[in-house]
């Protein structure tokens, strides 16, 4: 009888998930990539959904880097 081994606790879809959007972000792919729990799909899924919110958040820090600063122009000019 073949046991196979307990897959490696970094690799369960729970704690991937979340490394991949709330904490590592793009850097997280690896994990997904390596992870034998997913198919090539749902592989090809997730990495397409990172790309976009990736994309999506550094475009709303753009705006916010720009609101700021003309909050700031207006303030300093007001001085």
């Amino acid at each position: 009888m073949d046991a196979q081994p307990k897959p490696r606790w970094y690799y369960n879809v729970w704690f991937v998930l979340f490394m991949l959007f709330f904490v590592v972000g793009p850097f997280g792919l690896p994990l997904v990539w390596k992870n034998p729990r997913m198919s090539r799909g749902v592989k090809l899924v997730l990495t397409a959904v990172m790309i976009a919110y990736t994309v999506l958040l550094v475009d709303m820090t753009r705006r916010m880097f720009q609101a700021v600063m003309n909050e700031f122009n207006q303030l300093n000019s007001a001085l």
